[in-house]
């Protein structure tokens, strides 16, 4: 974070401010004592400048105090306490600037809990954008107008602080400018310009997350805005459908009474055709039984008839055979006065046959007239049979218009209930879907209500944080004035210094004029001070290398532990597979070497080789030693078998077989490699370069060859428990 890095940047200032001070009294006691040529003190010069730029640790005394020349005078002791006093003001600067580091960690560690509260402020916030019409009430209080203001005065203010302290930092920048140490100065006016600027930046981020929040007020306006638009377009289409429904009421009303019209009609027609039909049964009922009661008593009077006519031949018949058989009586003794009666009877007999066969003809033609008459009432039946067969067959058309008539009307009837069913359906959809609105929209409104009182607090919330920071920006920038006036105590004890420092070279050039007899010993001196100008190349040179070492280390540290990630993720995920760089690098250390069977029988191992395949590459099954894979390649054994992960189980076994740790077989290496590189090193080397060499034996450790691997450069780690953390599991 930039806190942090500015908090780093100002240590670092005091640290350099320090070894400067540290340096100038060096450099000034030397130039007491001596008085080297102005090109001597240009390298010296050029020399501090160096030791700042490489950020050394710890001041370079020189020896020449010590032991090259004692002070005769007394102004020099005197000198001597001057800077003692100095040094004891830069010591309680020091502390000073401990004690403001430590307040100003303080402070960032307030602003980042102030900007984690801002940031869940800002994600609960965020999270009320779902809900629709959140912000309904918030248009009629004049919050929005009122913060705009809130956050322009705070940013005023801030601005003139910011001004104020940016001019304090020009005219502080002026006045050491002029001193001694303007190159300090100006790297602790840069500390604290950037100190300004993460402040600024700060506030300007604060600004931006209160334009934020103001910008998602104006978008949930605009969703309020969006959801009353569609209320009241809810609330036309309610009217427009209170409206259809009237107007349905209306249709169903007069459907209604049409219906019941039509139902009274056809209750008129279906009475009318009872009616009909109940007259058309009286009337087929009444005729024929007439006509039928008429010919029944005409049927039974001639069979009366009929009847008596036949007894009364039969009569005639009996008489007649009585008469036939009276002659043969007459024969007999006595026989003729019977037949005298005999013949008297027979002639009453004749006369009363001819009127009987008189009354027979006139029976026989009544008879022929009552059959006739009964011919003309079947006939009549008969007609009125048919007669009764038409007006049935014509009720039967009739019946069945009626029928069809009654099947039209029952189909209307039916078709304008179910019309009435679907409109009364139509209905209750429209009635149900406006209580469902009425009670979205309730709904809505109640939790529109209750976001809208949410944001309320959470904006009242927000406005108390926002105050309190303020509040802590306003206390930090008194810091800052106190810490400005506090370098500016630094600047006059440094005018001092200046002062201090000017008499000190008055003292010099009278001393200078006091000993110009002793030219010898100058000469002397001379020497001295070039071979330990030399001296201050070779240490500052050496100081360099140092760093360049460390940072190498670093890096390798880096890469060592870029590259373990990296073995895990292959261990674990690619079990067949070999990384092509190992393939190349068994390749060139195999023709590098003149095809060594120990190459071979590697590559045999990591690519997993069966037994066939290494009998037509005519390679032996040889147990090896373990640094076989440490010369190849530059990594140890476990390592590479990690990297292969299961290529063959001779090689599993392989590496299996071996106890040593990673930390071993990885110091083993490098000192193997160290010791080959050495002896390059001495063999290539002038005599310089080999004493420089013997003198820093990691730096030709650590100039390798650019084209060799990643896994080349991984650096030893300085502690036996980094190694240890750092350890691949073996795999069996």
């Amino acid at each position: 974070m930039p806190m942090w890095s500015s908090v780093a940047n100002l240590k670092e200032s005091l640290s350099k401010i320090a070894l400067d001070v540290h340096d100038d009294d060096d450099d000034e006691e030397l130039s007491m004592y001596t008085s080297p040529p102005r090109d001597q003190s240009d390298n010296a010069s050029s020399g501090s400048e160096r030791r700042v730029s490489c950020n050394s640790s710890a001041p370079t005394h020189s020896p020449i105090i010590n032991g090259f020349y004692s002070p005769p005078n007394h102004e020099i002791e005197l000198y001597k306490t001057k800077i003692k006093k100095l040094q004891e003001s830069e010591s309680e600067i020091k502390a000073l600037s401990v004690n403001y580091a430590a307040l100003l960690k303080e402070k960032e560690d307030q602003i980042l809990r102030l900007t984690e509260e801002n940031g869940s402020l800002k994600q609960n916030l965020l999270s009320t954008n779902a809900a629709h019409g959140a912000l309904k009430t918030i248009l009629k209080v004049g919050n929005g107008d009122m913060s705009p203001n809130r956050f322009s005065k705070s940013a005023t203010k801030n601005r003139g602080a910011g001004s104020t302290l940016s001019n304090g930092v020009v005219t502080k920048h002026d006045g050491l400018s002029n001193g001694a140490t303007s190159t300090n100065s100006r790297e602790l006016s840069d500390a604290m310009e950037d100190k300004i600027r993460s402040f600024t930046m700060m506030q300007a981020t604060h600004e931006s997350q209160m334009k934020q929040m103001m910008v998602e007020l104006d978008k949930e306006r605009r969703k309020l805005e969006s959801v009353q638009l569609s209320l009241q377009e809810e609330k036309r289409l309610n009217g427009s459908f209170q409206h259809d429904l009237s107007s349905l009421k209306d249709e169903k009303d007069k459907m209604l009474k049409e219906i019941n019209r039509t139902h009274d009609e056809l209750n008129q027609k279906i009475s009318e055709i009872g009616r009909l039909q109940m007259e058309l049964q009286r009337s087929d009922r009444r005729e024929p039984n007439n006509n039928l009661e008429k010919l029944k008593n005409i049927i039974a009077s001639l069979e009366e008839e009929n009847r008596n006519i036949k007894k009364e031949k039969e009569e005639c018949e009996a008489a007649l055979n009585a008469n036939h058989s009276s002659p043969v009586c007459g024969d007999k003794p006595g026989g003729l006065h019977l037949s005298n009666k005999h013949a008297s009877s027979m002639n009453e007999g004749l006369l009363e046959k001819e009127e009987m066969q008189k009354s027979l003809h006139k029976l026989e033609n009544e008879l022929k007239e009552a059959r006739m008459q009964k011919d003309k009432a079947l006939q009549e039946l008969n007609r009125l049979k048919q007669h009764l067969l038409d007006k049935e067959s014509e009720e039967s058309e009739k019946m069945d218009e009626d029928s069809k008539i009654i099947e039209e009307l029952r189909g209307i009837i039916d078709q304008q209930k179910v019309q009435i069913s679907r409109l009364e359906n139509a209905l209750k959809q429209a009635i149900s879907r406006q209580e469902e609105v009425k009670m979205s929209n309730n709904s809505e409104h109640v939790k529109a209500k209750e976001v809208i009182d949410d944001l309320k607090r959470k904006l009242s919330n927000c406005y108390s944080t926002i105050d309190a920071k303020n509040m802590e920006v306003l206390n930090l920038q008194t810091a800052l004035g106190q810490y400005y006036a506090e370098i500016e105590a630094k600047e006059r004890l440094a005018e001092e210094l200046s002062v201090t420092k000017e008499e000190s070279a008055r003292l010099i050039k009278q001393l200078q004029e006091a000993h110009q007899l002793a030219e010898a010993s100058k000469r002397e001196e001379e020497e001295l001070l070039g071979k330990l100008s030399q001296a201050d190349i070779v240490v500052a040179e050496g100081k360099n290398r140092v760093e360049k070492l460390e940072e190498d280390n670093a890096k390798l540290r880096r890469a060592l532990e870029q590259s373990m990630t990296r073995l895990n993720r292959m261990s674990a995920d690619s079990d067949f597979l070999v990384d092509r760089r190992i393939v190349i690098k068994l390749l060139v250390t195999y023709f590098q070497r003149n095809h060594s069977k120990e190459v071979l029988d590697l590559m045999c191992r990591m690519l997993g080789f069966s037994d066939e395949e290494k009998q037509r590459i005519g390679v032996a099954q040889l147990g090896h030693g373990k640094g076989v894979v440490r010369g190849v390649l530059g990594l140890p054994g476990r390592l590479v078998g990690g990297i292969l992960g299961g290529g063959a189980p001779e090689a599993h076994t392989a590496m299996a077989s071996d106890d040593q740790s990673f930390a071993d077989l990885w110091v083993d290496f490098l000192l193997t490699e160290t010791e080959r590189e050495k002896r390059e090193a001495a063999n290539n080397s002038n005599p310089d370069q080999n004493s420089t060499g013997t003198t820093f034996p990691h730096g030709n450790f650590l100039r390798r060859e650019p084209s060799d691997s990643e896994f080349s450069t991984v650096p030893l780690t300085s502690s036996e428990s980094s190694l240890q953390g750092s350890r691949l599991p073996p795999k069996y």
